[in-house]
């Protein structure tokens, strides 16, 4: 069961960009970003799709964080790296695209947060996942940050980027999903 979620172990070392950061829902990952955001104001926040970006907007305003923080993929500008670290607030469903939008930066370790509540993990079966965490103790404001969750993640994005022959964009990772995957 947890082979479609975090693959299995291979020897060679995958040399990746991303650091990640998942945590069981949702609502814990943009609790984790909040209080990131509120302790220190040189990240920005990128987010892959158009609804992501709207919910963090007003999460962030409800907060008393300001909106400008968060921005779109389509709409960063790499000069905004000169002042700011980024930080993604999702992962896109196919990692080239991840890959070619961060080449040329010269950031290595990019926090990436997750939730397993995600689309993208609950097409690798993380529903089933997340009632046994609870059960061995894990709370929804623990974070699980490993190089075998990265590295896991990047193997799933290639299945999902095996399956892709014509990209459809979507405004959400739960439509992206649904638009290519069928």
């Amino acid at each position: 069961m947890f082979g479609n979620l975090f693959g299995k172990k291979e020897d060679d070392a995958v040399d990746h960009v991303f650091k990640d950061r998942a945590y069981m829902s949702c609502r814990a990952k943009m609790k984790a970003i909040a209080t990131l955001a509120k302790n220190d104001e040189v990240f920005i926040f990128i987010a892959w799709f158009d609804d992501t970006a709207k919910q963090f907007r007003s999460y962030f305003a409800e907060n008393g964080i300001g909106e400008d923080r968060i921005v779109e993929a389509q709409q960063f500008h790499t000069h905004q790296l000169t002042k700011q670290k980024p930080v993604f607030v999702e992962h896109y469903p196919l990692h080239s695209k991840e890959k070619t939008f961060v080449s040329g930066w010269d950031q290595k370790n990019i926090l990436v947060y997750s939730a397993m509540d995600e689309p993208l993990f609950k097409h690798f079966g993380s529903e089933k996942i997340i009632p046994m965490m609870k059960l061995m103790g894990m709370k929804e404001e623990e974070v699980i940050e490993h190089n075998m969750v990265s590295k896991s993640i990047i193997k799933g994005q290639q299945k999902i980027e095996e399956q892709v022959t014509l990209e459809q964009n979507a405004s959400s990772q739960a439509a992206w999903m649904e638009r290519n995957l069928k």
